[in-house]
């Protein structure tokens, strides 16, 4: 049986995570959300967002010591978010347990997670399975354990174990990988989690008689190829493993090679450790086979750059330094794992070819190794075109580029105070999915909408009839001024492909900015400052994107503070903050940008609240 031994290095990968509110509950249906910090579930789409499998059960422990099965409801396959229905045992039996004050949620289903109250918080015992399923460029089904903890039938998932992604390039048909720490490390196995009630995240602790060792079960084989790396995912408890760890390969010939590494590596929660690619080579490495190693060999490589942002047809040296300063031979080989994306020479120039990503490697003699790696991104060139004409015919000039986006001059709404008209100088507030904004019931808004109690048919509500009226919300759980809820008012087409509908309230050539659009903004701001009398922000730069070379940073918009209207009375509440809708749905609310003082984020909102839009060219 051959053996192939390669020397593996590590750099972590951590997502972040936003926080959004929850709705109510709904009889006899658990609504579930995912922390979305790194891919997790069943399965992960190409932009790294978790998704609901078909078949996907959880064990909920319903304010009682007794779990019950929850199966996902089918229309939510393929969703970052979902209903779960419960299923019926079919036995007839009445079971009872100890009476709780929150509902405990796990996946992945199992009839022997068992579940305690511990103080205020739950402790479960699980059993991490010693084998996983490999799934392309994913976890296998099953293999990410997440945890819930809510005092109603809203959840959000948290999820408990991280990962590590492994790159393997060959000619080999790959058929199990079994993963094992050099300081018996536990893997797998039986274990306990603790589910906390404020807000901390979970904790997990392997039990004294947990596996060492975790396999990933690739049924017939995997393929792998010469030029692209293989992504093999395995999930994991967090672990450090404090002496490094050691991958076994086997393929469909009974061949194994083994990947390793003596470096101390962390594995977080709701993480992936993220290995360079290796090529699994055919020929047999004896120790005696290596290089001459005598004289003093590079311990420690460390370069300039750990990650670079570069755009198409930039260049970049990478500086490298060595310990010890005076080993034998400090000749480095430098190579890229995407050399259509970036490539390398041996001085350590990098070319940035075309967008993506790849990995940056320097290799000295006896194996040790340091990595960058590069993101090539085309630099935005988008640039305002379209005259914004407002709804009173007058033309406001062309938008203000920001990046890849050009926002419009004015909020939608807008209209000049003058001696004769206070106007809507902050724009109107236009209740999610509305063609119509009202203004302020404030001392400079001579206009004040009418109210009425809703919700109300699409057609009432967005007849231009009704165009001042606002419609109260106190009743339905959804906090919808529509009667019949409707994802699509704003954009009927996706998140990446905006489409205008009719109820779209910009001008033509404009229309509600996406999720995305809007969060490209937190990170490009002023600090808080006031503009004609109002308080808001600058949000400035060419986009969000910081590259290793100049970008020009010249555009600013200004975003002022104009608060929001209220679902129950219609008041207009904190002109200190700001609101500002996008197209984007999410559950029975809508995501906005909320900022104040020092800080900025993406929230849900009511449907029903009054807030501010700030068109964007299409």
């Amino acid at each position: 049986m051959k053996k192939t031994t390669i020397l593996l290095a590590a750099i972590t990968i951590l997502m972040a995570c936003n926080k959004t509110e929850t709705p109510a509950p709904e009889a006899d249906t658990i609504i579930a959300r995912i922390e979305q910090e790194v891919a997790t579930k069943t399965y992960m789409d190409a932009s790294n967002n978790i998704r609901w499998s078909e078949g996907d059960q959880v064990v909920a422990f319903m304010k009682s010591s007794y779990g019950h099965k929850y199966q996902l409801i089918s229309s939510f396959a393929g969703k970052t978010y979902a209903d779960f229905s419960i299923v019926s045992s079919g036995s007839g039996n009445l079971s009872a347990g100890t009476e709780w004050d929150h509902n405990v949620v796990y996946y992945p289903y199992s009839d022997a997670v068992e579940a305690e109250k511990s103080g205020d918080n739950y402790i479960l015992d699980v059993v991490l399975p010693a084998e996983q399923t490999y799934a392309p460029e994913s976890f296998g089904e099953g293999s990410m354990a997440m945890v819930a903890v809510s005092e109603d039938n809203n959840i959000t998932f948290r999820n408990v174990l991280g990962g590590m992604k492994l790159q393997l390039k060959g000619t080999q048909t790959v058929t199990a990988i079994t993963l094992q720490g050099n300081n018996s490390e536990k893997l797998s196995g039986a274990a306990t989690v603790t589910a906390y009630t404020d807000e901390t995240k979970p904790a997990i602790t392997m039990s004294d008689g947990a596996s060492t060792s975790v396999t990933l079960n690739c049924g017939s084989g995997v393929l792998l190829s010469e030029s692209t790396a293989t992504e093999f995912i395995i999930a994991l408890p967090p672990v450090l493993f404090s002496k490094g760890f050691t991958v076994t390969v086997t393929d469909s010939d009974s061949k194994t090679y083994t990947v390793e590494t003596d470096k101390a590596n962390t594995v977080l929660r709701s993480s992936l450790l993220t290995m360079p690619a290796v090529v699994l080579k055919e020929e047999i490495v004896e120790e005696e086979e290596n290089p001459d190693t005598d004289g003093t060999l590079v311990e420690a490589i460390s370069l300039n750059k750990t990650s670079l942002t570069l755009a198409p047809g930039t260049l970049y040296t990478l500086k490298a330094k060595v310990v010890p300063t005076d080993a034998t031979d400090k000749t480095l080989a430098w190579s890229s794992d995407g050399a259509a994306v970036a490539s390398v020479d041996q001085n350590g120039v990098v070319t940035a070819v075309s967008d993506g990503s790849a990995v940056i490697t320097a290799v000295a003699l006896g194996g040790v190794s340091e990595s960058c790696t590069v993101t090539v991104i085309t630099p935005p060139t988008s640039q305002a075109t379209v005259d914004y004409v407002d709804e009173y015919g007058v033309n406001r000039g062309k938008g203000i580029a920001i990046g890849a986006t050009v926002w419009a001059p004015v909020n939608c709404g807008y209209k000049e105070s003058t001696s004769d008209d206070e106007g809507y100088p902050y724009g109107k507030l236009y209740q999610w999915g509305r063609k119509y904004g009202q203004g302020y019931d404030t001392s400079y808004d001579a206009d004040e909408p009418a109210i009425e109690e809703g919700p109300v048919s699409l057609k009432y509500g967005q007849s231009e009839d009704n165009s001042n009226v606002f419609f109260t919300s106190t009743s339905d759980f959804r906090y919808d001024w529509l009667s019949i809820q409707d994802d699509k008012l704003w954009n009927s087409g996706t998140e990446s492909t905006p489409i205008k509908t009719e109820y779209d309230p910009c001008p033509d050539g404009w229309r509600v900015p996406t999720y995305t659009e809007l969060d490209i903004l937190r990170n490009i701001k002023s600090s808080w400052t006031t503009n004609d009398g109002q308080e808001g922000y600058w949000f400035s730069g060419a986009s969000d994107i910081k590259y290793d070379v100049p970008v020009d940073e010249d555009a600013k918009v200004f975003f002022y503070a104009a608060g929001y209207r209220r679902i129950g009375d219609a008041a207009v509440v904190s002109l200190a903050r700001g609101y500002y809708w996008s197209s984007r749905p999410n559950f029975s609310y809508a995501n906005y940008l909320y900022f104040g003082g020092d800080y900025t984020g993406m929230y849900d909102h009511n449907r029903a609240y009054g807030s501010s839009v700030r068109c964007v060219q299409e």
